[in-house]
């Protein structure tokens, strides 16, 4: 009896044993399954809107129409979004560049002879940009820029369409094949250009470009809007833009919070609702192509749901300081701010955000609008041409838009000063010419001339 209980310890400990060693190696030998995550994978966590669309941000602004030696225009959003849908529907391919088949002295009339439609973008976007928006059969394409569109037409008995894509500035133009094109489509589309397109005119003082204005006089609605202040909460931003949001340091001054963590910073003016990023280091080493900086600005904005209205479009981009900006748009018309109000801008390293501004607030109409005459064309020009040292060469653009103003409220009794609501704007429709790089307002005598450049 007293053999066999021994036998039952020592079986006992054997197994305890060899399960101890079990563990031991277990625990020294296993490593868990630690996942990586990105600087870019941790702003996806958090969402401040919904997500969007990149063909909703990157639209054209403007279409020309050319015929018989006469020139229309219009800025109308359904008169764009006509031809966008229109190009849908192609399928391109044969991308080629037949530049050197038109001489520099005709490049000008070539773009804009008669028969020719141009569907304008606000800058120059890479063909690779353009094969996301639209359908292309050919998946290698040159790394090239344009900035229109151009239709030309031969009237022929079968009616001939050829499709090309333009940069203005370098001079170059890429023809392109195009399938899927109806011609009734097109017939239909050039028939009501030719009735409800604005006649305009052309400004060719500058050798390089021609600047097409509206012909007759120009009224718009001027809008006062309530912008919902603190829409988008920071602690959201925070939260998407710093590593360990909980640790970071806020400072308070007039107008103003500071919040710092590490090299990184974010500055919000609480007057205007404006914030802006800056990351102080820029530690990566990766090249990032042209067609990646616009890829990427964009998908920095929409992994962390930043697209609060698809009225923010693709407005500017630098290739050289790797600078981009997306501007506010109401009825198809750029809107300016002279406080980066209405931009979302971005500055990339080779591969990481440096600096983002953006405003916090959306826009909510809050009154009727009432009609503004703006000045004519010529008046307009001009004005332009009165500039001291005025060079014709360096404007590259006359347009409309609009100019963010605030509202003043009214004095109470006894008050001589106006005290201004932060919280309402109003959108005032104004002239804008593009000048030595910078944008400029033209406004009323009244008002003391031209204003600074704008953001």
């Amino acid at each position: 009896m007293g053999m066999r209980y021994e036998h039952i310890k020592t079986a006992i400990l054997v197994v305890l044993v060899a399960s101890s060693l079990i563990m031991t190696y277990h625990i020294w030998t296993y490593q868990p399954s630690y996942k990586v995550i990105s600087k870019n994978q941790h702003l996806q966590e958090v969402e401040v809107s919904s997500k969007s669309k990149i063909e909703d941000h990157i639209l054209p602004t403007e279409v020309l129409y050319h015929r018989n030696d006469n020139h229309y225009m219009s800025h109308d959003e359904d008169d764009v979004n006509k031809w966008v849908n229109e190009m849908k529907k192609w399928k391109f391919s044969n991308v080629t560049d037949v530049s050197d088949a038109i001489s520099p002295d005709g490049f000008l009339n070539y773009v804009h002879g008669s028969n020719s439609i141009e569907v304008l973008y606000p800058d120059a976007l890479p063909l690779k940009t353009f094969q996301q928006l639209f359908s292309f059969s050919q998946t290698s394409l040159p790394n090239q820029t344009f900035d229109r569109v151009l239709i030309k037409i031969k009237r022929t008995p079968s009616f001939f369409v050829s499709v090309y894509l333009v940069n203005y500035e370098q001079k170059k133009i890429y023809s392109v094949t195009v399938k899927n094109l109806a011609k009734d489509d097109i017939k239909e589309l050039e028939d009501k250009m030719k009735r409800t397109y604005a006649p305009s005119l052309v400004y060719k003082e500058n050798k390089n470009r021609y600047i097409f204005l509206p012909e007759n006089n120009i009224t718009m609605n001027s809008e006062v809007y309530y912008t919902s202040m603190r829409h988008l909460d920071i602690e959201k931003y925070k939260e998407a833009l710093f590593n360990n949001p909980d640790y970071a340091r806020k400072e308070t001054s007039t107008n103003r919070d500071v919040y710092t963590e590490g090299t990184k910073v974010i500055n919000v003016n609480t007057k205007t609702d404006v914030m802006e990023y800056v990351n102080l280091v820029n530690s990566t080493t990766e090249v990032m192509e042209d067609y990646n900086l616009i890829n990427r600005s964009f998908s920095f904005v929409n992994d962390h749901g930043g697209w609060t209205e698809s009225n923010y479009r693709f407005n500017s981009w630098n290739r050289i300081t790797k600078e981009i900006s997306y501007r506010y748009y109401k009825d198809n018309y750029p809107v300016y701010s002279n406080q980066g109000m209405t931009e979302i801008y971005q500055r990339w390293g080779n591969a990481e955000i440096l600096n983002y501004r953006r405003p916090l607030y959306r826009f909510v109409r809050v009154q009727d609008s009432s009609v503004e005459k703006l000045q004519s064309s010529q008046k307009v020009i001009q004005l332009i041409e009165k500039h001291q040292n005025f060079d014709p060469n360096l404007l590259k653009d006359i347009s409309i838009g609009y100019q963010l103003e605030e509202v003043s409220q009214q004095p109470k009794t006894g008050e001589k000063t106006v005290e201004f609501n932060s919280n309402s704007v109003k959108l005032v429709p104004s002239w804008f010419y593009y000048y030595n790089s910078k944008w400029y307002r033209i406004t009323p005598p009244t008002e003391g001339g031209d204003n600074d450049g704008l953001e």
